[in-house]
């Protein structure tokens, strides 16, 4: 059994952690210079990739227990 799907799926999850770490970089530096600790956009962008992050999670994860479902995953068994 290949653990190939395993892996695409935590990059995935790599990639969206180091958004956040430089999303959060750039929120700090946005509340510090005080030009917004609220408001509409700051609020979007938030949902926006916690959404993301939700819809990656949820059908990421469906599309991995799909992968061993193939016959080309099932060689072993």
């Amino acid at each position: 059994m290949s653990f190939l799907p395993v892996v695409k799926y935590f990059v995935g999850l790599g990639v969206f952690g180091f958004a956040y770490w430089l999303l959060g970089d750039i929120f700090e530096t946005i509340i510090d210079e005080g030009v917004h600790t609220s408001g509409v956009t700051f609020n979007i962008i938030h949902m926006f990739f916690t959404g993301g992050l939700l819809v990656y999670m949820i059908f990421g994860g469906w599309w991995l227990i799909r992968m061993y479902n193939e016959d080309k995953y099932r060689q072993g068994w």
